[in-house]
Parts: C-alpha cells; sequence; structure tokens
C-alpha cells in the first residue's frame, strides 16, 4: 500500500513546530528539508524508489548539518515508507526504532504516533498480525483526538490487521473511522478516501451484506473519477461488477463494460488483462461459455504477446480449459497441454497443482477413471511438495529475519553510541562555557539513549529466542506434518477396508433383497393360483350342479312333453329357476373377484339389492342397518365372498320356510370382530330337531374358514336370529 502526497502535512508539521530563539532559522530549515521529502514523495509515487531515497537521505544529511532533529526524524519516517513499499521490512523497522528513538528526546506524541504506526505496519506486511495490534493501539491512542491523514491511514491498516485476524467487527469499526477522519478533512484525498470506501465494501462483501457492498463500491467509484486516475477506476469497476453477480445481472454487465472501457483508457497492461478476466467471470455467470472463452483468449492474447507474466498465462491457460471442459473436449485438452507445459517450465508448483486437479475433473467427467486417478495423484504430490517447501522457506525466512535484524540492531546501537558521544561532546561544551542547563539537557539525553540502547539489546535476545522458538515450532509442525501423513496412509487402508466390506454388505442385501422379492413374488402367483383353483371349485360346486341339473330336466321334460304337458311345464318351470340360480351364481362369483367391490361399502349395496329381489316379491319389509365407520372396512376376495353367501343363505331361507313380515340386518364390530346379525319376525323352528337340509352346515363351514363363529337362535313363533362374528384386521 503507497502513502502518496503527505508532503504538505510533513511540511506544515515542520514549519508550524519551531519555537525558541532559534524560530526563524527553523523555519528556513524546515521549508528546506520538507521541499526535500516533497521530491522523496514524487518519485516514491511514481515507484522510483532509489531516487526517492537519495532525496530522503540528502534531507536527512542537511538536518544533520543544523542540528534539526525534527528534520532527520521526518526523512526518516518518509524513508520508511519507501523500505515498507519495497518489502525490505527489516531495514523499515530499524529506520522506525531510529525515529521512534528521537521522537522520545523531542517529547513529540505525534512523531511517537508517527512511528508506533511504522512499527505496526512493519508487522502487518509481514504477516505478524498479533504482533501489530499493540502498536496500532498505541498509535491511535494520540490519532483518536488528532484527526490527520496519518490518523486515517491508520484506522484503514489497523482494520485490516483486524480482518486478517479474521475479527470483522473490529474491522468494520475501523474502517468506518478511518472514512470519518478522511471525510473531516474536507476536500481532497480523492485517492485516499476511493481506497478506504473499496476496503469497507470488501468488508460488507464477506459479512454478505450485497445493498452495504455495492453502497460503499459505488462511493469509492465517485472518489476515483475525481482524482482521475483511470487505471484504478478500471479496477473499482470490475470489483463492483463482482459484487452485483446474483444481485443485478444487467448492472453487473454494465460495471463489466466500464471496467474494461476504463482499462483501455488507462493503456495499463495489467488492467486490460484484469478486465478481461472480470469480463469473462460475468459471461460464465450469465450462462454465456461463448463470450466467456472469448475474453479468455483475449487475456490470453495479451499476455502472450508481452511474455511477462508466465505465471498468470498459465492460469489464464487452465481457465480456458476450464471453459472448453463441457463444450470442446480438443480445445480443453489442449489449453490445459500449453498450461502443463508452461508451469512446468516455470517450475510453477500452484498452477501444476491446480491444472491437475482439473485433469482429474476433466477425465473424470468423460469416464476416463484411470486418467482421473493418475492426475489426482499428481496433485496431492504437488500439493505436499508445497507445504514441504513452506515449511522450509518459513524456516529459511526467520534465520534470514533475525541474522537481518540482529544487523539492524547492530547499526542502530552503533549510531545510538556515536549520538552518545556528541551529546557527551556537547554536554562538556556547555559545561566549559558555564551553561550547565544545556549540561542538564544534553545528559538526559545521554541516559534516553542509553535506556534505549539498552531496551534494543534485550530485544535483540527476545527476538533471538523467539526466532530459535519458532524454528522450533516449525521443525515441531514438519513432524507433525510426517505423522499426519503416516496417519493419513493408515485411514486410507482403513477406509479402503470399509469401502470393501460395505461393498460386500451391499451385495449381501442385494442378493438377501432379490431373495426377498422373489420370495414374495412365488407368494403372490401361490395366492393367484389360490384364487383360480376357489374360482374354478366354485364353478364346479355351484354352476356345475346346478347346470347338469337342469341337463337332466330337459331330457326328462322332452320325454314329458307329449305324454304329460302338465308334468313337461313343471320341469320347464324348475329348469327357469335352475337357470336363475346359475345366472345369479355367477354373478356372484364376478362379483367376489374385482377387486373395486374391496369395501364394506360395496357388500352393502349388493346385499341390499339380494334382499330386494328375493323377499320384497313376498310381501317382506327388509332394513338394513351398519355402524357408518365400518363403510371403509376392506375384505379380501375369500372374504366377501364367504361373508356374503351366508347372508345370502340366511335370506333364502327367511324367503322360503320364515313366512315373516320384517327382516332386520345389522353390521357391527367390537373387540376387533366384524359382526352380522339377521333377525326375523316369522315362524321360528326348533333348533335341537335335527334336519337334513345342508344350509346351516354350509353356513357354519363357511363361517369356520373365515375363523369366525356363526350363531343360529330360534324358537317355535318367536323368529330365528343368525348371528355371525368373523375377526378383520
Amino acid at each position: 500500500m503507497k502513502r502518496r502526497q503527505r508532503s504538505y502535512v510533513i511540511f506544515l508539521i515542520l514549519v508550524f513546530s519551531a519555537t525558541g530563539a532559534r524560530a526563524q532559522s527553523t523555519v528556513g530549515d524546515s521549508a528546506h528539508v520538507a521541499g526535500l521529502i516533497a521530491v522523496a514523495e514524487r518519485f516514491f509515487t511514481a515507484s522510483r524508489y532509489d531516487s526517492a531515497l537519495h532525496y530522503c537521505q540528502l534531507a536527512e544529511q542537511y538536518s544533520r548539518r543544523n542540528n534539526y532533529r525534527k528534520g532527520i526524524a521526518y526523512a526518516i519516517v518518509e524513508r520508511t515508507d519507501i523500505l515498507m513499499d519495497k518489502g525490505d521490512l527489516g531495514a523499515a523497522e530499524a529506520q522506525a526504532r531510529q525515529s521512534q528513538v528521537i521522537g522520545a528526546q523531542l517529547r513529540d506524541a505525534q512523531l511517537a504516533a508517527i512511528t508506533q504506526m511504522q512499527l505496526a505496519q512493519v508487522r502487518m506486511y509481514g504477516g505478524r498480525y498479533d504482533e501489530a495490534v499493540p502498536y496500532f493501539e498505541r498509535s491511535i491512542v494520540y490519532f483518536a483526538t488528532h484527526p490527520s491523514r496519518y490518523a486515517a491511514l491508520a484506522y484503514n491498516d489497523f482494520g485490516y490487521t483486524y480482518g486478517m485476524k479474521g475479527d470483522l467487527k473490529n474491522k468494520a469499526d475501523c474502517l468506518l473511522r478511518s472514512v470519518g477522519v478522511y471525510e473531516s478533512l474536507g476536500e481532497g484525498y480523492d485517492g485516499e478516501k476511493a481506497a478506504a470506501y473499496n476496503n469497507l465494501a470488501t468488508l460488507y462483501y464477506e459479512l454478505k451484506q450485497p445493498d452495504k457492498t455495492i453502497e460503499y463500491a459505488k462511493r469509492s467509484i465517485v472518489y476515483r473519477e475525481k482524482s482521475g486516475d483511470v487505471a484504478r477506476l478500471s479496477l473499482g469497476c470490475c470489483n463492483l461488477s463482482q459484487f452485483y453477480l446474483g444481485v443485478d445481472a444487467e448492472e453487473a454487465r454494465r460495471y463489466q463494460q466500464l471496467c474494461v472501457k476504463y482499462a483501455l483508457q488507462s493503456g495499463d497492461e495489467a488492467r486490460i488483462i484484469h478486465s478481461y478476466v472480470t469480463s469473462s467471470l460475468i459471461a460464465s455467470a450469465g450462462k454465456d461459455p461463448a463470450a466467456a472463452i472469448d475474453y479468455e483468449r483475449k487475456a490470453i492474447a495479451l499476455l502472450e504477446k508481452s511474455g511477462r507474466d508466465p505465471i498468470m498465462l498459465s492460469r489464464r491457460y487452465i481457465a480456458a480449459g476450464m471453459a472448453y471442459m463441457h463444450t470442446d473436449s480438443t480445445q480443453a485438452a489442449a489449453y490445459f497441454e500449453k498450461a502443463r507445459q508452461l508451469a512446468g517450465a516455470q517450475n510453477d508448483k500452484f498452477n501444476l497443482r491446480d491444472l491437475y486437479y482439473q485433469l482429474t475433473l476433466f477425465y473424470k467427467s468423460r469416464g476416463d477413471f484411470e486418467r482421473a486417478y493418475t492426475n489426482y495423484n499428481r496433485h496431492i504430490l504437488y500439493r505436499d511438495s508445497i507445504i514441504k517447501d513452506r515449511t522450509a522457506t518459513d524456516i529459511a525466512d526467520l534465520e534470514k529475519k533475525y541474522e537481518t535484524e540482529k544487523k539492524d540492531n547492530l547499526i542502530a546501537r552503533l549510531h545510538a553510541a556515536q549520538e552518545i558521544k556528541a551529546l557527551q561532546i556537547e554536554k562538556q561544551e556547555a559545561l566549559l562555557a558555564g551553561n550547565h542547563l544545556e549540561a542538564e539537557k544534553r545528559q538526559r539525553e545521554i541516559d534516553l539513549l542509553s535506556k534505549e540502547t539498552a531496551l534494543q539489546h534485550g530485544q535483540l535476545e527476545r527476538q533471538a529466542l523467539e526466532a530459535k522458538n519458532a524454528q522450533q515450532q516449525l521443525e515441531l509442525a514438519a513432524r507433525e506434518k510426517q505423522l499426519q501423513e503416516r496417519q493419513l496412509k493408515s485411514s486410507r487402508t482403513t477406509r479402503n477396508f470399509l469401502l470393501a466390506g460395505l461393498v460386500l454388505l451391499c451385495i449381501i442385501a442385494w442378493f438377501l433383497f432379490s431373495r426377498y422379492q422373489l420370495k414374495r413374488k412365488i407368494q403372490e402367483q401361490e395366492a393367484l393360483l389360490a384364487v383360480r383353483n376357489n374360482i374354478a371349485k366354485d364353478l364346479h360346486d355351484e354352476i356345475g350342479s346346478t347346470l347338469t341339473s337342469i341337463k337332466i330336466l330337459s331330457e326328462v321334460s322332452g320325454r314329458s312333453l307329449y305324454k304329460d304337458s302338465g308334468k313337461a311345464l313343471a320341469f320347464i318351470h324348475k329348469i327357469s329357476e335352475q337357470s336363475a340360480a346359475a345366472q345369479q351364481g355367477i354373478s356372484d362369483i364376478v362379483w367376489a373377484v374385482k377387486p373395486e367391490n374391496d369395501k364394506l361399502e360395496n357388500m352393502v349395496i349388493r346385499m341390499r339389492e339380494y334382499a330386494a329381489q328375493t323377499l320384497e316379491s313376498k310381501n317382506v319389509r327388509t332394513e338394513i342397518h351398519i355402524d357408518e365407520p365400518l363403510l371403509g372396512t376392506v375384505l379380501d376376495m375369500q372374504q366377501r365372498r364367504d361373508f356374503f353367501l351366508i347372508y345370502k343363505e340366511a335370506v333364502n331361507n327367511i324367503a322360503k320356510h320364515a313366512g315373516a313380515s320384517l327382516v332386520t340386518v345389522h353390521i357391527g364390530a367390537g373387540d376387533g370382530r366384524l359382526r352380522l346379525r339377521v333377525s326375523d319376525d316369522g315362524a321360528g323352528f326348533d333348533t335341537a330337531v335335527l334336519r337334513t337340509s345342508s344350509g346351516l352346515q354350509n353356513m357354519r363351514s363357511r363361517a369356520a374358514a373365515l375363523h369366525g363363529a356363526l350363531d343360529v337362535t330360534s324358537r317355535p313363533g318367536e323368529g330365528t336370529v343368525v348371528d355371525l362374528q368373523l375377526p378383520v384386521t
């Protein structure tokens, strides 16, 4: 993150802090130093670091010659920013320590706050976020009541640090404070305000709050437009286009077009490539693979032409392969191969890791599981290699950092020793001149520098211990990684056994299920066969005997037709009755077979019809009652057939023998049993008298077949009651 255009602020700090007898000369010194720092800032803004550092050196040398300590401090502050931007964090921290010593000597609260912020930034850019927090906290103690661009920058970077720690609440608080400080400063600072609002937009994007994300991203773009930075305006439009994904497709496309437009206006190749990549993403989200591929090819063309960023080109080859994966497998394979060759030539393990994972998906989608497995193994190898390389690099960085900090602290101690000697000389000169107050001041400065030197020495020892401890932790982490790999291998073996066992269980389950289905099919076939046998038996027993009787009667009536016409008519009348009985029997069998007659409700309808046909012609009134909840009761074919035949026999007996005027039929339930009660007010009979008729015996046989019970109660002159009870489920 670059700090730009702060020379005017430094000029004000230097000019208006001049006090005492040397105020007039100090104003001249501060103006000259601020001018040199302003030139350094311009070179810094253009990323010309060597020139910027040269003018910082001139500003420091001039300040030292004129014993202008505040000028020395702010020259070092500017140098610290440049070194941080270059990535030389060890040197940046050593410089910040020097300006911290001068700030303590001058008792300058603002300078002390700035150096605390810079020490925090060094740790932040080094990824040491926990260490950065206390330095930021000390800096904002001053900045909280002294708003300035430094304060806004401190809050912004403190918010970034909280974000990297995963503390989004404090990140939001710091970023809002940063924006508030920028707004309080009035006009200007447009580029910095744009960056602050963009950070807020990113925060709310992480919090899944699209409305605020888009609101702050739009504010950022407004300030980008004011600042005239077309390249960063393109970047802001790209971000806003992606923020609109899933929210408003039209706005996403509009800002994507602006992103491309401003990128082309800027002429910045990196921004143009970024705009094409964003456009590819928007096209993919809009289900337009052709447009996505077109933008990827444009980005690839620019990268191939420049040849400056082979790693980015390799990633674009992978993205193009992914875009072609489901539309043109030949093109996908070609781009994946280009990525493999380029990443292999660069030994780019990160791109090779991702490439082999995409190849795994590619071959898996085509059903080539052998190649998919081979590429997945390669992906795992590169992934593990990266982890090992990172561990080794972390250890090497720690050792390098320790050696650098050791040298920087040694240099700082030498500088401090030189300053102590210079102060001792100034003290002796003051004593010789009789200026005891000046001598006491120099002694206090000597004491302060001595304490700072001792403190730095203690910090060096502490840092050495921390480095050693960190190295031990990394070695321990490497051992743990090896242990985890062994455990992973063991778990894979266990997993394979479990998978094999699971497959075996699935096979056994399939076998048992197949056996169950076969058994059930056999049972269904047996049930169907039993139904057929019952139908055949009924046809033989009931219809067959009736037809045989009709045949005999027909022959007898034929022989008697000319001899005895009266007898022939009697036979013909019996034939008619037998035919009607046969027809009724067939009707009963067909009715019992039909599945739509399963419910008791249909049974009652059939019972009413039969009672009407049989009893109404004899002037017998019939009343049939059924408990309403039983209407939905389902009976299987055998149950409803035997149930109806028992009822039919009872009604038939009433019609033939009872001479009744009223028949009452009641169907009810209780104790899990279905009950049929048929009663009449007819002549009745003595149940103790043995009868030759087989009707009652047939009724009891059918009841037993239903696992039920039949009870017949009757007395001469008191009617008859037939009571059937059978179990139902």
